[in-house]
């Protein structure tokens, strides 16, 4: 089964370096997507919630749906 990474591409899947420390997005519409540890924390230390506070999860699903989280994840900000 392949679950990688949304941002890298990486595999996170159950057997992979990547799947102990992954990170899991459910979507509004139930689908997961997946976050290697690695792009969790860019995106996280990156990324600005609220009141410049780090992501919560609901902003980073919101950031998966419509597709902006790999451009906050290598830009180094929002």
């Amino acid at each position: 089964m392949s679950e990688p990474c949304v941002v890298c591409g990486e595999e996170t899947a159950i057997g992979s370096v990547f799947f102990s420390d992954r990170h899991t997005v459910e979507k509004s519409d139930g689908t997961r997507t997946y976050l290697c540890g690695l792009c969790n924390a860019r995106v996280r230390s990156a990324g600005k919630g609220k009141k410049g506070k780090p992501l919560t999860d609901e902003e980073l699903r919101s950031l998966v749906e419509n597709g902006s989280l790999a451009a906050i994840a290598w830009s180094g900000g929002a």
